[in-house]
């Protein structure tokens, strides 16, 4: 007999300490645009596992998820989605479980996990297990995203392509509108991110990414006595 049936799908991010902050202007973004494509919030403020640095968190976290739901979508909490038009689960593609945007910075390939989408299942599972074990990286300033990294066959010092892991064939990059960040900017952002940032300077950029949004969804209402074509 198989295991108990996976919950559609869910959206989650963490920001505890002073990045709670962050986490409530995100949920302005997070909810709306989950209520509209049919996800299950989950915004937590506290790190679910001490035994690390806090960005770590995001992996026995997701490990829970990835075990519940069908899709489990992970959001930083210093991200902002100002498109919601489209599902990013029309990205998904079939023999890939993972699902993140590759930006090049200063001609480096670097994997950004500030955006992910994972399937449900085993394959998930391991891979976040993997991640795990990759202790050497518990103090890296890219924290768990170096783990990635080279399970996905990345060298972060420096940042560089190496040969393609099992992992890697698995992984569809998503266009890099689904993480924009500054370092990497492209055009019809979808979600803009902000890491690297101090705090102050984070929320400012949130609070406008917010009015772009806000900006962005008053365009989708269509005026009174007019239809869409």
């Amino acid at each position: 007999m198989g295991g108990p049936a996976l919950s559609e799908r869910v959206i989650v991010s963490l920001g505890s300490g002073p990045q709670r902050r962050l986490l409530q202007l995100a949920s302005r973004s997070f909810g709306p645009y989950a209520r509209r494509h049919g996800y299950d919030l989950l915004l937590l403020d506290e790190v679910v596992d001490h035994s690390r640095p806090a960005p770590w968190s995001k992996i026995p976290l997701l490990r829970d998820l990835v075990q519940r739901y069908e899709l489990v979508v992970w959001i930083d909490a210093d991200a902002v989605i100002v498109d919601r038009r489209t599902d990013i689960a029309e990205e998904l593609r079939p023999g890939r479980f993972l699902y993140l945007v590759e930006h090049h910075v200063r001609g480096e390939p670097r994997p950004n996990t500030g955006v992910m989408m994972l399937r449900g299942g085993e394959e998930s599972v391991a891979f976040l297990d993997a991640v795990w074990a990759l202790e050497g990286y518990r103090e890296h300033r890219w924290w768990e995203n170096a783990a990635v990294c080279e399970l996905l066959g990345y060298s972060v010092d420096p940042p560089r392509r190496l040969a393609p892991t099992s992992w890697r064939e698995r992984t569809a990059f998503l266009p890099g509108r689904w993480n924009w960040i500054s370092d990497a900017p492209v055009a019809g952002a979808r979600i803009r991110h902000f890491p690297g940032f101090s705090l102050p300077v984070r929320q400012v950029l949130m609070l406008a990414a917010l009015a772009e949004g806000r900006a962005r969804s008053l365009g989708e209402r269509v005026p009174v006595g007019r239809s869409r074509r």
